[in-house]
């Protein structure tokens, strides 16, 4: 389930603090996101979720240094499937740091607990999961036009369904690369970054892994960032990238990963987003552990007024699936693959300059692929929040 919510904002105590709270409340008519015909049939699918909680952001300032971040708890609680109410938790710092006039770059973490969609499992169980990161990354500016960069990233993700604890992962990125700086502002660059992803809780027996126990994933892309005009940026990561299962070599799998984004601003009132990507992914599965993702998305903003604002979001992907370590998944004369499609519109008023209202609906639809082990399902939902702020 994707929980939204706004948060409630009231007067900044001062520059540095702003503390906040947060209520809403959603609905959601296939929870589960069961297939057609297999809900149990007493309407526990259809549930409602209602929201309280709170927390602070802040930015500090200290002599050239930076110091962000934002804390917030919230309680959700559901009408019907009262074994799903927990604590929402989301921690998050950054120390922008600079050293003389040519090293800077960013040291901080997030700790997110948060219950995850039920699509990729078939449980009505709460699965909550923690996702904790840490980075650290540096530049030096070394010439006018050029730059060098590095950076290391730890990602870790972990259930507590102990039928979900296989997908738990460890992930740890290393990157570097330079960039070329132009007068106009863009940037053209290359990047190389190696990946490698681990399964703690991936059984193995005796020679051969029935669980893949990980991956490494080594990537050299060009990075741009285009600004094309005073209302339009366009953002681009591609490049070659290769896949290995530390278990099976030979499962290596390889081709162009991309991302594409464009922000285009065609009047002071619209804005909009465009997206499109192909990229290799974990996946949270029960006979599936990663995928190839290919989609697109459109985003729309429209301020009808100082108060009003409007928003439209489509997103479109397709899944191509690769099972665990080749061995658990039937054998299929084509990799097996789901796509899904996710509509939403929006509306946020903001009768105060400390409070904001936002009611949003939503339709997801996936269609399924039973070698996969993913299933079909439709979902229609609706959510409305408040904001508070204390400027």
């Amino acid at each position: 389930m994707t929980v939204i919510c706004s948060t409630f904002s009231m007067p900044a105590l001062s520059d540095t603090f702003q503390p906040f709270v947060r209520t809403g409340v959603e609905h959601d008519d296939n929870l589960f996101r069961r297939e057609e015909g297999q809900s149990p049939g007493n309407g526990g699918d259809s549930d409602t979720a209602r929201l309280l909680g709170g927390g602070t952001r802040f930015e500090m300032p200290v002599s050239r240094q930076l110091f962000s971040g934002i804390a917030e708890v919230v309680s959700v609680k559901f009408d019907r499937n009262r074994q799903l109410d927990h604590t929402r938790k989301n921690l998050r710092g950054d120390w922008h740091w600079f050293v003389a006039r040519n090293f800077e770059g960013h040291v901080g973490g997030r700790y997110v607990q948060e219950l995850p969609s039920f699509a990729d499992f078939d449980s009505d169980q709460q699965n909550l999961r923690t996702n904790k990161l840490r980075y650290a990354d540096g530049s030096w500016r070394f010439h006018s036009s050029w730059r060098l960069h590095a950076g290391y990233v730890k990602d870790e993700y972990t259930y507590n369904l102990p039928s979900q604890r296989a997908s738990a992962r460890t992930e740890d990125a290393v990157l570097s690369g330079a960039d070329y700086l132009a007068r106009s502002g863009s940037t053209f660059g290359l990047q190389m970054r190696r990946l490698k992803g681990t399964y703690p809780f991936r059984s193995s027996f005796g020679d051969a892994d029935l669980f893949a126990n990980g991956y490494v994933q080594d990537e050299v892309k060009i990075n741009v960032l285009w600004l094309a005009t005073g209302r339009t940026q366009v953002l681009f990561l591609g490049g070659w990238v290769q896949r290995k299962q530390r278990s099976d070599a030979e499962r290596a799998k390889s081709g162009t990963n991309a991302r594409l984004i464009v922000n285009w601003a065609p009047t002071g009132h619209i804005k909009l987003l465009g997206q499109a990507w192909r990229e290799f992914s974990a996946i949270d599965g029960a006979l599936v552990d990663s995928a190839l993702n290919q989609g697109g998305s459109a985003a729309v903003t429209w301020d009808f007024s100082e108060k009003i604002q409007g928003i439209v979001d489509l997103k479109h992907e397709q899944r191509i699936f690769s099972p665990f370590g080749g061995s658990s998944m039937p054998v299929a004369s084509t990799s097996p693959s789901d796509s899904s499609k996710t509509q939403s519109v929006g509306l946020i008023y903001k009768p105060l300059r400390s409070v904001t209202l936002k009611a949003t609906a939503f339709r997801a639809e996936r269609v399924g692929s039973a070698t996969a082990g993913t299933r079909s399902s439709k979902a229609n939902g609706a959510t409305f929040s408040a904001i508070l702020e204390f400027n």
